[in-house]
């Protein structure tokens, strides 16, 4: 997963180079390439593996639609399923590929006011400056969550679209701390949590801080999983990373360069992608 990490942030780092903030990062906007080794599959290798197509026939609800819909096949033929088990993807052959652009717009020509990502992924300052273009650091906010999520079992934020705006802002400020004073007194559900002084209205509430999401989201479940874990000195740059690229204010974030440069990509991530490459060319060999 460190590879995966690195390859996004390569990759987000070509698109910010030409200008453009993608807008909607998320893990369903990441794609695996296949494997050059189909390219040499004859049709009959390729159906051995993977099977024959399915054909289904199309049935109209109204026979007499045939004569006036001459251009619609007579059969749809099902998508081949060419996925594996994650645990089978070598890591020479794990490329990754950043998909959907459909929201990407470009910062220094076009003023953008919304932010095109799911709740639990959405940069702050999207709800709280709305008069304010976003920037590349809104990205930033969403590459943080995403490379949780690749480490992770779940999202870093619970709720997608189940909980409000605010539970969201409550969790936000679990990991972050107090937001900026500016943007508390515009938070107008605030005083369904929060006292004037700042205080939890709900002394139940058990804060889910960045060390305890990473103890029982990463490095429990990796390890019930049999999956790894992380070193102490790795999860501790890790955290480091994230926390900086999740900050409240847009203007404090690292820019995608210096995500790049950050001790965790550098010791950790760019290796392991470093790694799977050299593992392709000898392979390719």
């Amino acid at each position: 997963m460190q590879s995966f990490a690195a390859q996004l942030v390569i990759a987000l780092s070509i698109v910010h180079e030409r200008g453009f903030a993608h807008g909607d990062l998320h893990l369903g906007n990441i794609f695996l390439q296949l494997p050059s080794s189909l390219d040499g599959l004859s049709v009959d290798q390729l159906y051995a593996r993977y099977g024959e197509p399915e054909k289904e026939a199309v049935v109209y609800l109204n026979p007499e639609d045939v004569l006036a819909h001459p251009s619609i096949p007579s059969y749809v033929v099902h998508t081949a399923l060419l996925g594996i088990p994650s645990d089978d993807v070598k890591l020479g052959e794990a490329k990754l590929i950043l998909s959907d652009f459909g929201v990407a717009f470009r910062p220094d020509e076009k003023s953008q006011y919304v932010s095109h990502a799911s709740p639990v992924r959405r940069p702050p300052e999207s709800q709280f400056e709305p008069e304010v273009p976003l920037t590349f650091a809104s990205d930033i906010y969403s590459l943080g969550c995403a490379i949780f999520d690749l480490l992770a079992h779940r999202t870093l934020l619970n709720g997608y679209w189940i909980l409000s705006d605010d539970d969201i802002t409550v969790q936000q400020i679990d990991l972050e701390g107090p937001m900026p004073p500016t943007w508390w007194r515009r938070w107008k559900g605030r005083s369904e949590y929060f006292d004037e002084e700042g205080n939890l209205l709900d002394k139940l509430h058990d804060p889910w801080t960045w060390e305890r999401r990473f103890g029982e989201w990463v490095r429990d479940s990796r390890q019930e999983w049999g999956m790894g874990t992380f070193a102490e000195d790795e999860m501790n740059a890790l955290i480091k990373l994230l926390r900086c690229m999740l900050v409240w204010m847009p203007s404090e974030r690292p820019d995608i360069s210096e995500v790049l440069q950050s001790e965790w990509m550098t010791k950790w991530a760019l290796p392991a992608h470093q790694k799977g490459l050299q593992e392709d060319a000898s392979r390719s060999n």
